[in-house]
């Protein structure tokens, strides 16, 4: 694999998106595709437990804040579409005390990935190493 080709980032930042870390992984970033994709996956599966539930950013009936939050929803990649497919985390828990704080884990999980994403493609472009 030859670090350098715009070819290269494009490539690591939607193989980042789709799956967090793999982007690192296909770089040969192995240690480091495992704790950034193995962090956004925690935030994930906590953010779920806590209750969090998961914006669309296709419902306009929410509001426009709610689109704010699908798309930081939306970073975590195939976790998102997943968990939407299937239902998993779609409805909003407010009985939780921990609801809350569980969409924020969602949110950042998908925020994290954006950034992670960005690193993958800088790496690939041999912007960074």
């Amino acid at each position: 694999m030859t670090v350098g080709t715009g070819a290269n980032g494009w490539v690591a930042g939607l193989l980042g998106w789709l799956a967090p870390g793999v982007g690192h992984l296909w770089l040969g970033q192995v240690g480091r595709g495992l704790v950034l994709g193995g962090v956004v996956w925690a935030m994930y599966v906590v953010g779920l437990l806590m209750g969090g539930h998961l914006y669309s950013i296709f419902s306009p009936e929410a509001g426009l804040l709610s689109y704010v939050f699908g798309f930081c929803d939306t970073g975590a990649g195939l976790l998102y579409v997943g968990s939407m497919a299937t239902g998993i985390g779609v409805e909003e828990q407010a009985k939780l005390a921990t609801a809350e704080y569980g969409n924020v884990f969602l949110m950042v999980a998908g925020l994290l990935n954006y950034l992670i994403m960005l690193d993958a493609f800088d790496i690939g472009v041999g912007r960074k190493r």
